[in-house]
């Protein structure tokens, strides 16, 4: 990849007259909404164009038109003069079109490398089109990551161990290495650092230079100065003109973008003096009606720093919080816009106990007034809303907790000219108003034009305050780049035990099995304590038998939910008592005993149902637990229509299945085949897709994964290995048990197993191994406290609270571990 500078021309491949992408009177609705009413714009070979607009201008809806994301109601695009209409993010992107979205996206639990490769692969085999080795796969992920980042990160560290900045870099690195003809950067540049964000149009450059095209999204009026050739300007979903470089200087831009209307500009007033010290410590001592700045260089520090002041206040200080990550710590997608701004402050709405929605409706109209929200109705979900307005609720909810410090988190990050001078209008009324203000910004003119006081932030720690008098954007700059200190041996020998520590928790956190398997050693010890007669190894037969039911069943629940989603499937338990049926009732009971029939059949139904349950959720857009919920009650029913009472009889096979095979127990057996087929799967990219997709969904579907395929995939999967557990039950009871007082157990057996192995119920994260140790640590709790001659209620208390206190830990193991990996 070129390494030219950003500012330096770049000779293009391309006929500058060649057009790439013409887009032509596009129109969306929402509901009442109208995002875009006629958009249109042509994009040539060679260009870098930008496209700006104030927030709810319909940027963000014509990049998802272009994505594939969401389709037109009207209008064409054109591709290289053919027209297009991509139904998703895989076809726009085999079109030829990438796009980095302004949040960012990465699966945080999985590696750098797989989050860089993420999407470019087919169900059941490697680097669909590239034909790329992995080696070949790694040293271009690597060159292409450098060339961003000036450095590779450990490039099998999880991408959620890296800042905001080199994650957006990742995401930006994933469409890079597409090649595609149209790179769409949609705020792409408001989480990197300045030195990345400089690379980043290096690389911009070196694509138009190969012919291809940039379509640029930035709210900073200095960025699209630097890189564009011409620049097309949104106004209320229309496109209302576009404009060569040498036209577009900022008061044109403005007047453009506004209709003439002048952007709030609120005068730098005098501020009363400070009052008291309202936060102290830190070196901070923080004065009422103040507004200090937190600045530096990306990762220097000033995130956690920003973090840890409200731990410094005292009781009865009341501090608000804005985060910098909008969508995964500030929003909460399925609410409304009113709910996402009440959700800390509930309490003032409620009479009586309930909760007045007039009253929250009449307290949000007020701050939705007062920091000029755009929006339809209240009642709208938070999503239907600009990034930039979406952050204008964050705000009103931690103005509604009445705080007394504001810690702000880089609030103004992809919004824009408009909407960032009505934050800064606001600031300067709370300050005036006595509110302690502390800002980290990540753009020099916000703490020119705001700050006190700043402090400069370098190897963790302030290292420098520059006060309102010293401030200037040379002095700011000169402090960024200061000497950094050497660590002492001493600082050096103090970090590394907790380089070890953190070494420890992230193993912890990456290999989930690793706690479930020590509580099954742990209890394996006591049950040989216990009863002597448990080494004996007819005890270990029973045991492999008793245990392959249960530990099926868990291994069949954990595909599903490891697809995110909510993937609980609460019909595995009925679907192998349905197996067991089958093999039975219709195959036994016909004199068909061949285990070249019965296993795969046995199997094959196993996977059928599961494919069901998949289609249902996936494509009918049915909830998980509803349609695993009715095809529980389906299968039950089935089963007890075909065995009313329990219906025996076994082949040699089958019985010899429930005892050994060859010297080797049956249930042994049974519970190795899964496990086998998982790691063969391991190495092809479908565990890893299926986690990428239950990990961070959004991400996986932008990146061009067909989530519903895979998914559906995982309940085919896990339908199979229930298929296994019906023999197994077969093989250990010698018959067909159809009582739903029977199955009942082994629903929630196996979702407790799944949890208690480690594997995450959200999604993304475990795997096959852990969910059949859990099944093992419940197995020997049970038999442990049977030989203790305890009672069955309390076996059920005590694997309960095992459960509670190993989820706990996997949560916190969790939790440490993407800290030390930082």
């Amino acid at each position: 990849m070129d390494t030219m500078t950003p500012t330096e021309p770049a000779p293009s491949t391309a006929n500058a007259t060649t057009l790439l992408l013409t887009v032509d009177g596009l129109a969306k609705s929402f509901g009442p909404t109208k995002a875009l009413r006629s958009c249109s714009l042509e994009l040539r070979g060679g260009e870098v164009h930008a496209l700006m607009g104030e927030n709810g201008s319909g940027k963000s809806t014509l990049v998802k038109i272009l994505a594939g994301v969401h389709r037109p109601d009207a209008g064409r695009i054109e591709l290289a003069g053919s027209v297009v209409s991509p139904r998703g993010p895989r076809e726009a992107i085999a079109s030829g079109v990438a796009t980095v979205f302004q949040e960012v996206q990465c699966v945080a639990q999985q590696s750098v490398l797989d989050n860089l490769w993420l999407g470019t692969d087919g169900v059941l085999r490697r680097a669909r089109g590239a034909g790329l080795g992995p080696e070949e796969r790694r040293a271009r992920a690597g060159r292409v990551l450098t060339d961003l980042l000036g450095t590779c990160p450990d490039l099998d560290a999880p991408a959620g161990s890296l800042s905001l900045s080199e994650r957006q870099a990742v995401a930006i690195a994933r469409s890079l290495l597409r090649e595609p003809e149209v790179l769409i950067l949609d705020e792409a540049t408001s989480a990197l650092d300045v030195a990345t964000r400089d690379r980043l149009f290096a690389a911009c450059r070196a694509l138009t230079a190969r012919g291809g095209a940039v379509l640029f999204i930035s709210h900073r009026m200095d960025e699209v100065e630097q890189i564009a050739e011409r620049v097309t300007v949104l106004r209320s979903g229309e496109s209302v003109g576009t404009l060569e470089k040498h036209e577009a200087d900022i008061a044109t831009l403005v007047h453009l973008m506004t209709g003439g209307e002048a952007l709030v500009q609120s005068a730098a007033a005098e501020r009363p003096e400070p009052g008291a010290v309202v936060l102290e410590g830190h070196g901070l001592n923080l004065r009422a009606g103040e507004i200090i700045g937190l600045a530096g260089l990306e990762g220097q520090g000033q995130d956690h720093y920003l973090r840890s002041l409200s731990k410094l206040a005292d009781a009865g200080t009341r501090v608000g919080y804005v985060a910098r990550d909008r969508r995964e710590e500030s929003i909460f997608p399925p609410l409304s816009i009113r709910e996402n701004f009440t959700a800390s402050t509930l309490g003032q709405d409620a009479r009586a106990g309930l909760i007045s929605t007039s009253r929250a409706r009449a307290r949000f109209d007020a701050y939705r007034e007062r920091l000029k929200i755009r929006l339809g109705r209240d009642g709208d979900a938070i999503t239907t809303l600009s990034g930039g307005n979406q952050q204008k609720v964050v705000i009103a909810r931690a103005l509604a907790g009445d705080p007394q410090v504001l810690l702000l988190n880089d609030p103004t990050r992809g919004i824009d000219i408009g909407a960032k001078h009505d934050v800064y209008a606001l600031l300067r009324d709370l300050a005036a108003s006595g509110m302690a203000i502390v800002m980290l910004s990540t753009e020099v003119d916000e703490h020119l034009e705001l700050m006190d006081r700043v402090l400069v932030f370098r190897e963790g720690e302030p290292a420098a305050e520059l006060d309102r008098a010293s401030l200037s954007r040379s002095a700011l700059v000169t402090e960024f780049f200061g000497p950094a200190g050497a660590q002492t041996p001493e600082a050096e020998a103090q970090a590394r035990p907790a380089a070890d520590r953190g070494a420890v928790v992230r193993f912890l956190a990456e290999h989930t099995w690793v706690v479930p398997a020590v509580l099954t050693v742990g209890l394996l010890i006591a049950n040989v304590v216990v009863q002597h007669s448990f080494l004996a190894w007819h005890s270990w037969i029973l045991t492999f038998a008793e245990l392959a039911t249960p530990g099926l069943a868990a291994m069949a629940s954990t595909p599903a939910i490891l697809g995110g989603g909510g993937g609980i499937d609460i019909s595995i338990a009925p679907l192998f008592v349905m197996v067991s049926v089958v093999i039975e009732v219709m195959l036994l009971g016909n004199s068909i005993t061949s285990a070249a029939v019965i296993i795969p059949v046995a199997v094959l139904v196993g996977a059928a149902v599961g494919a069901l349950n998949g289609v249902l959720i996936n494509y009918g857009r049915y909830q998980a637990v509803v349609a695993t919920l009715c095809m529980n009650f389906i299968l039950s029913g089935l089963a007890l229509g075909y065995a009313p009472s329990p219906a025996s009889g076994t082949s040699g096979w089958l019985t010899s299945l429930g005892s050994t095979v060859a010297g080797i127990p049956g249930g042994l057996i049974l519970l190795a085949i899964p496990l086998i087929a998982w790691a063969l799967l391991a190495r092809t990219p479908f565990v890893r897709t299926l986690c990428a997709v239950g990990g961070s969904e959004i991400t996986a579907y932008t990146a061009g994964v067909n989530v519903p395929l895979i998914r559906t995939l995982g309940y085919t999967l896990g339908g199979a290995i229930a298929g296994l557990a019906g023999i197994a039950i077969t093989a250990q009871l010698h018959q067909a048990e159809a009582d739903t007082g029977f199955v009942t157990p082994f629903i929630l057996m196996a979702i407790a197993a799944v949890a208690l192995g480690g594997t995450s119920l959200g999604g993304g994260r475990g795997g096959l191994l852990g969910s059949l140790l859990g099944a093992a640590v419940i197995f020997l709790i049970e038999n442990l406290l049977g030989a203790l001659h305890i009672s069955s209620f309390w076996s059920q208390a005590v694997y309960g609270a095992t459960l509670i206190a190993a989820v706990l830990f996997a949560a916190r193991t969790a939790t440490l571990g993407k800290k030390a990996a930082r």
